[in-house]
């Protein structure tokens, strides 16, 4: 009787103990305790930070902001109890943001101290829906919101200041280590040199869940690394996240998605049973989408993790998308290679590496995998190019059809049997558009992505691809993409591109200021198009049409063709009289040339040829 006495009694002072805090509320999830003001912060965060506290580690407790709040220190909620990372104190509470700021002035360390403005979540700790953003100045070794993660991080953004930031300097996102999950968080933060992870540094058999990197990184520094999501995927899970951030004269690693993945492999002796166990786990990226693009520096770093995916694969990479561009050179182990999809793949102590259904419709100037270093076990295979986008297809040194596979653009686009076959039920199909992984159905930046171009193409054996361009193509507006050039080598009128001068060009599609898709070319040469009349008083009018197109002429007109800019014949009508008309408005707005057929009737002789171009509006 006197325990439960004395359990009731310290219920109470406990109840009593947390209603002190000034912002009001009683820490349920229904009347969390509110923070107004950085007072009511700082009271909140030195309680936590003291020994002696009854709230302990906050396990159960809900805070919310109800305000934007500016601060100062280094580190808010540090817990240390002690030097190892055991007897550190971590956060097991709730921290509702409710979508408002934390603005945060980190000043720098005198001692030269990690900088974690949060420094450890349980692994019942969760954070959601907090926009932390403001200015991190340069001298500290490293910089992340917080050291570990094993709770929950979810619905946040980070957008600060580190424009001071040097060589040694380091920026890795949310949290430095995550040992639980980042959730629908978003990186919009810069940094001008040193190392750069968007959303995690190192995520050891945690998962980081559609996340997504906005933050481009333009290098000044002689020594730097770069990933947009994760640096390292140790064992964890990185599902559903997309880079959009471009990362531009990259002197050592670089790489969209993760620069390591790798499985965990340990070998233990049961010895219940009495024997050896061999235990895997996997370290996977899936559906996961990179529009940025990488730009290798020359350097003499012996870098090896450089790829548009992954740096380094020993784990399992699959249903990925790379839309971005790879240009430059690197080194390794005395050899020079160009960035490609895959930095290096296989090589694994054990288990198996899986590359499976993967589609680069990216210029990867190094093809697919930069290094090939498959074993037995390992399964690498239904992976495709769009052999017209990518100037390389190369696989260290060597083609390999069976595990990057090539297709025109027309292969890989659109909603066919076939292409459903090649890349299996992980994708969504739609016309107009290349695959775009499950998950990314609604983004508009991944459909402006994947918004295609179609050069021409004969056959398989017989095509046109970006540095020879030498015939008129199409443009494809789904998804209500529009089309502009650089140099006005190229004229494009719906989805129309005519060819004008020889030269390069450069292709935009762009949505709003998130993103901005660019196609370069090399046009070789531009076909001729005469405008011919072979036939007395021939005319066409209106010109340009909307509907209704007029022929007329002194001979008779036997047939009509309608060609579009690729040469390829959309409409043809007979005729046998001496003018026609011709309905043109299911046609799609462009320039087209109509030929007109004429064989006179007192000869024998072939048929009279006459073409003009005109444009439908």
């Amino acid at each position: 009787m006197k325990r439960i006495v004395s359990t009731i009694c310290g219920c109470l002072m406990a109840v009593l103990t947390y209603a002190q805090f000034l912002g009001g509320g009683t820490g349920t999830e229904s009347d969390p305790y509110r923070i107004y003001t950085l007072e009511h912060w700082n009271e909140f965060a030195n309680e936590f930070n003291n020994g002696e506290s009854a709230y302990g580690d906050f396990s159960g407790i809900h805070l919310r902001l109800m305000n934007d709040i500016t601060d100062t220190i280094r580190t808010r909620m540090g817990g240390y109890e002690g030097n190892s990372n055991d007897s550190e104190k971590k956060f097991n509470g709730y921290i509702h943001g409710g979508g408002h700021s934390l603005i945060i002035s980190m000043p720098v360390s005198p001692n030269g101290e990690l900088g974690f403005f949060l420094s450890y979540i349980g692994l019942n700790g969760v954070i959601d829906s907090i926009y932390f953003q403001g200015n991190i100045q340069s001298k500290q070794a490293m910089m992340d919101l917080l050291q570990r993660n094993y709770g929950l991080i979810s619905n946040c953004s980070l957008n600060f200041d580190c424009s001071t930031f040097d060589t040694l300097d380091c920026y890795c996102g949310f949290a430095r280590y995550n040992y639980g999950t980042i959730q629908y968080c978003k990186n919009y933060t810069e940094i001008p040199q040193g190392a750069f992870c968007g959303i995690c540094g190192e995520n050891i058999q945690g998962r980081i869940s559609h996340c997504t990197n906005y933050a481009d990184m333009q290098c000044k520094s002689t020594s730097v690394l770069a990933s947009g999501i994760v640096q390292v995927n140790f064992a964890g899970i990185v599902e559903y996240c997309l880079n959009i951030g471009n990362m531009v004269e990259i002197k050592s690693e670089v790489s969209g998605i993760v620069t390591d993945n790798e499985d965990y492999h340990s070998v233990y002796y049961d010895s219940v049973n009495m024997h050896w166990v061999h235990d895997t786990i996997k370290g996977i990226v899936r559906n996961c989408v990179n529009t940025g693009n990488l730009t290798m520096a020359e350097n003499v770093y012996n870098s090896a993790a450089v790829g548009s995916l992954a740096g380094i694969n020993s784990g399992t990479t699959i249903n990925c998308l790379n839309t971005g561009n790879s240009t430059g050179v690197y080194s390794y182990e005395g050899q020079m290679f160009k960035p490609s999809l895959f930095g290096a793949v296989g090589g694994g102590i054990a288990g198996t590496c899986i590359i499976e259904r993967n589609l680069n419709i990216g210029n990867t100037a190094g093809g697919f995998i930069a290094d090939l270093c498959i074993e037995e076990t390992d399964i690498i295979a239904d992976n495709y190019n769009d052999k017209q986008m990518c100037r390389s297809l190369s696989i260290g040194g060597e083609y390999v059809e069976s595990i990057a596979g090539v297709r025109l653009t027309a292969q890989l686009t659109g909603d066919t049997p076939e292409l459903r076959a090649m890349l299996g039920d992980g994708w969504s199909y739609a016309e107009g558009r290349y695959p775009i992984p499950l998950g990314f159905e609604n983004d508009s930046i991944v459909l402006r992505a994947a918004t295609p171009i179609f050069l021409h193409a004969e056959s398989d054996d017989d095509y046109e691809h970006i540095d020879s361009v030498a015939s008129h193509f199409t443009v494809s507006t789904a998804n209500g993409a529009s089309w502009s050039t650089v140099s006005h080598n190229v004229e494009i009128s719906g989805e129309n591109a005519t060819l004008r001068y020889v030269g390069e060009e450069t292709l935009k599609t762009r949505l709003n200021n998130l993103y901005e898709k660019r196609i370069h070319l090399n046009i070789v040469n531009v076909p001729v198009v005469a405008e011919t009349s072979e036939m007395q008083d021939f005319d066409i009018f209106p010109n340009p049409v909307i509907d209704i197109l007029n022929i007329t002429s002194s001979q008779t007109i036997s047939e009509i063709e309608i060609v579009n800019v690729m040469g390829q014949v959309v409409k043809r009508i007979e005729v046998n009289a001496d003018n026609a008309v011709c309905d043109v408005e299911d046609l799609k707005s462009g320039v087209y040339v109509v030929k007109i057929y004429s064989r006179p009737f007192d000869s024998a002789q072939g048929a009279a040829i006459s073409q003009r171009k005109f444009v439908k509006e």
